[in-house]
């Protein structure tokens, strides 16, 4: 089984990308989300013992709370960006300026805090993931937080964006700015680099994919 399953949570939404050798797992969900993300996994195909590496888009809390227990649970190594290293940690995040109305909210009830745990890898921009099984190409693209990732997956163009962006949550190919954001400009910028790659779906960690030509009808306003 080859591709990318997405897990839906109630926080955020978890992709599995599966390879002949190996699934790495991008985001692990909020904290006691572990065994609820396990079974869905199960129920789609996706054997959990054949995870061979857990890749945190960024490390705030709904994405990175579930990392130290899964990483434990399936003996897996977890990756994040180096700018977020001390985010893991230490188990702190930030979150930065609300962009819409359901970034107020967010700010204002969502802990910023999660289980510690040390990375096991350290990521830069350019970093391949290949030995883990899937071909995937990490790209530093911070605006959301300092140490956001984006993924190309090459074999089917997708880009798994993590919170760079977010997807429509009612309607299809509708993306919008991240519900928060340290950096909106940055936020542009990276998504213009991520575009400049020619990826031809946009994957998030909230909401509906979308396509790279609804992705640069934002970007222009």
């Amino acid at each position: 089984m080859n591709g990318i399953v997405s897990i839906h949570l109630k926080q955020s939404t978890a992709h599995a990308v599966l390879a002949e050798h190996g699934t790495v797992l991008v985001d692990a969900g909020p904290a006691g989300s572990a065994r609820t993300l396990l079974r869905r996994l199960g129920r789609a195909g996706v054997d959990p013992d054949g995870i061979s590496l857990i890749v945190l888009t960024h490390c705030h809390p709904d994405h990175a709370g579930g990392a130290a227990e899964l990483s434990r649970e399936l003996r897996a190594p977890v990756a994040v960006h180096s700018a977020e290293v001390d985010w893991a940690t230490t188990g702190t995040s930030r979150l930065y300026e609300p962009q819409r109305l359901f970034g107020r909210i967010l700010r204002s009830t969502l802990n910023p805090a999660f289980p510690a745990f040390t990375p096991d890898l350290v990521l830069e921009d350019g970093a391949t993931l290949d030995a883990y099984g899937p071909p995937l190409t990490v790209l530093h693209t911070p605006g959301h937080t300092p140490g956001s990732i984006t993924l190309l997956h090459h074999p089917d163009g997708s880009a798994l964006l993590g919170d760079l962006l977010t997807g429509g949550m009612l309607r299809r190919d509708r993306p919008g700015m991240p519900f928060l954001a340290q950096d909106p400009a940055q936020v542009t910028a990276s998504v213009r680099a991520v575009l400049e790659h020619g990826p031809n779906r946009l994957l998030f960690g909230h909401g509906r994919p979308a396509s790279a030509t609804a992705a640069r009808r934002l970007v222009r306003r």
